[in-house]
């Protein structure tokens, strides 16, 4: 057996501990399994990829991962002899449609995901792989079903395995880029310099943590939460950023401050006023310049928190303001002497599998977490055209074959604690957008509202 692999400070930590992802991929093309699974079993024998093909195992109080001789890749497959439109659950998985719409949540498609672990301890004392592959076939559709402890990597890493995983499976092993960071934490290495600066922000404690917690466990206690998938077309994205641009005539705001000012509004208006605090996580890759410049990929997680603040008064009020508000919290927080100084506070005090949890903000606001995968561009991530056995959908489809029309992320044990959350999966072929809410009612029916005006 080769030298154990260590995991990082943003692997190794307690909340990550409690999350086993699963990932679902919808293809209108009937695709091979078996091409399928031996391309990604390969390229995990490529190099250091063979770190994602390991086992998890915890030796003094740290998690590491052991290459061992059996299988990289956990792999089943399933198979209909009848289109996906014939199955009473697949035949619900989100669809474009010409306007704005909500469409059932990720939690409705667990059959699909793969029968592994669900716990890190059920990966600790067993033997099974990191990752785990479950491939359901139908005679025009192709489900592919992954899952790994959420310890593995992040958004961006997932979408470096998907780009791995397409040119081994198109022949271009040749091409795969190296695995970086394998052994020693790239973060540590990118904070050589001496400390500009503290980190500006003032961390919730004492007094202002257990007043947070108490009103969180409250909203725990006495509010429901559904999660439901929101599909924005590119239309009514740009509908709405036009309308916030003109709130705020000279200044600049993104999609992805617009659609957070927009899910944020809508959640405000559906409860008494009270401040929000929007938590970003912030990825590293594209912030630390011995990072963004890397001759590889990084298959682990480097996203740290950032947040955003907003009053009761602003968030009464138009678009514009709000998402010019998002940006300005974020530009300030994102700079590298601030990242850098961020990662020391959490070092500070970090112990292996430890909690680095960090939260800011007023102890009475109301946390809503968001997450925008757009930039790891996961619907062109996947390019399995070399395994199409037969196109689905003929002349209507707006996607190249062997690219994915939707996709889903959950949690193998969701957590009652995730809540007031909204995740951008992304941009789809034809630029539209694909959001999924966990949501309490009150806020799903002002979603719905705003929808209605699109």
């Amino acid at each position: 057996m080769s030298r154990p692999y260590p995991l990082f400070m943003l692997d190794d930590n307690k909340t990550l501990h409690g999350i086993i992802i699963t990932w679902l991929l919808h293809f209108n093309d009937v695709l091979d399994p078996a091409l399928l699974h031996t391309s990604l079993c390969r390229l995990l024998e490529i190099g250091d990829w063979r770190k994602v093909g390991g086992r998890l195992r915890r030796v003094d109080g740290r998690l590491e991962v052991h290459v061992t001789p059996g299988p990289p890749v956990a792999y089943s497959h399933t198979s209909f002899s009848s289109p996906i439109g014939d199955h009473p659950v697949a035949n619900t998985l989100p669809k474009a449609t010409p306007t704005a719409s909500i469409q059932p949540g990720s939690h409705e498609f667990g059959e699909f995901a793969p029968a592994g672990p669900a716990t890190l301890e059920e990966y600790l004392t067993g033997d099974t792989p990191q990752l785990s592959l479950h491939i359901t076939s139908f005679t025009d559709a192709t489900l592919i079903g992954l899952s790994w402890p959420h310890t593995l990597m992040d958004a961006m890493g997932q979408q470096a395995l998907l780009r791995g995983w397409s040119l081994v499976l198109a022949g271009r092993e040749s091409e795969v880029p190296a695995f970086l960071g394998a052994r020693d934490d790239a973060l540590v290495l990118a904070d050589k310099k001496e400390a500009e600066e503290s980190y500006h922000l003032n961390p919730l404690r004492g007094w202002g943590m257990v007043k947070f917690g108490a009103r969180f466990t409250w909203d725990l206690l006495w509010t429901s939460v559904e999660t439901r998938t929101i599909f924005l077309p590119k239309k009514a994205v740009a509908h709405l950023r036009r309308q916030a641009m003109d709130d705020i005539p000279g200044e600049f705001i993104s999609e992805g401050d617009v659609l957070t000012a927009w899910a944020t509004r809508a959640v405000a208006s559906s409860m008494p006023p009270r401040p929000i605090t929007a938590l970003h996580p912030v990825n590293l890759r594209f912030r630390l310049p011995s990072l963004i410049n890397a001759s590889g990929v990084f298959v682990q997680n480097m996203a740290v928190s950032a947040f955003s603040f907003f009053t009761p008064e602003l968030l009464k009020g138009p678009l514009g303001p709000i998402a010019l508000e998002n940006r300005r919290h974020l530009k300030e927080q994102t700079t590298e002497p601030q990242l850098l100084a961020l990662l020391r506070e959490l070092r500070g005090t970090y112990s292996a599998g430890g909690d680095t949890t960090l939260l800011c903000g007023e102890p009475n606001a109301l946390l809503m977490p968001f997450t925008n995968w757009t930039k790891a561009n996961v619907y062109q991530a996947a390019e399995f055209s070399a395994a199409v056995i037969r196109a689905g959908e003929g002349e209507s489809r707006t996607n190249p074959p062997g690219t994915m029309v939707y996709h889903n992320a959950n949690s193998m044990r969701p957590s009652p604690t995730m809540r007031n959350v909204v995740v951008i999966l992304g941009k789809d072929h034809g630029e539209n957008y694909w959001l999924t809410g966990v949501l309490q009612p009150a806020s799903w029916a002002k979603i719905e509202e705003e929808i209605e005006k699109m």
